[in-house]
């Protein structure tokens, strides 16, 4: 992929690739990813590799409504603009990356950070908070009454249901807190018995749901991209 910019009045055009795509979650709060953690995660991350973070569609500064099949169907498009891309996603943002990774050849590793394995794994509580974040104060465009969105929600989740598709990836690094109390680490549990080794799972102990905010978990990330995955097992950290 190549990027035409100005910079400081003169054309440049930008060749990209070998790329590590980063996916946000459904988010807690208003806004680009450019004006959140994600972007410092991204300057980290540049010091090892090419990061490129995005919105899904419905969030932040990109274009059109929610719908949890958009982003898997955007994420497609995007990770099959490069020739070899490594996946980090966190939460939510795990359910297109981990339908990616199974029908996309060119994808290298795949990280997934507290992501629900199906839609039982998502709580009533959590389910309400998400629906109120995105009424009261904006975080997904599009939405309409709750029935609607748990409705739509659970459609696109059964389809794309990361039980379904992580039986046909390797190279899976599993990352989840023994404190999360929005996504329970029986759902990594779950996801990683049945990825295709190579594969690690990594168990931050007293962590809650915001991982990416944790340097020592970045570096796990980063260690287990560019030592290509060698390393298998479960660990504590």
């Amino acid at each position: 992929m190549f990027i035409d910019v100005n910079i400081s009045g003169n054309f440049a055009r930008i060749y990209i690739e070998n790329v590590v795509l980063i996916c946000h979650g459904l988010p807690a709060e208003p806004g680009s990813v450019v004006e959140k953690s994600y972007d410092r995660l991204a300057r980290y991350f540049s010091k090892y590799f090419n990061p490129v973070i995005f919105d899904f569609p419905g969030c932040g500064l990109s274009r059109g409504e929610f719908r949890l099949r958009r982003w898997v169907e955007d994420f497609v498009t995007i990770a099959d603009s490069f020739s070899a891309v490594d996946i980090v996603a966190f939460s939510m943002g795990g359910v297109p990356a981990v339908y990616a990774a199974a029908n996309l050849r060119h994808v290298r590793s795949l990280t997934l950070v507290a992501t629900p394995c199906c839609f039982e794994a998502i709580s009533e509580d959590v389910l309400h908070q998400i629906y109120s974040n995105a009424k009261s104060r904006g975080t997904l465009k599009g939405v309409r009454d709750f029935g609607t969105f748990i409705r739509e929600l659970k459609e696109d989740m059964i389809e794309f249901e990361p039980l379904k598709w992580i039986e046909n990836i390797r190279n899976v690094l599993f990352i989840h807190g023994t404190k999360d109390d929005v996504i329970p680490i029986e759902s990594s549990e779950r996801m990683f018995r049945l990825a295709k080794n190579p594969k690690k799972f990594l168990r931050v102990v007293g962590g809650g749901h915001k991982l990416r905010q944790e340097k020592a978990v970045i570096d796990a990330i980063i260690q287990w991209i560019v030592e290509e995955k060698k390393k298998e097992g479960v660990e504590d950290l």
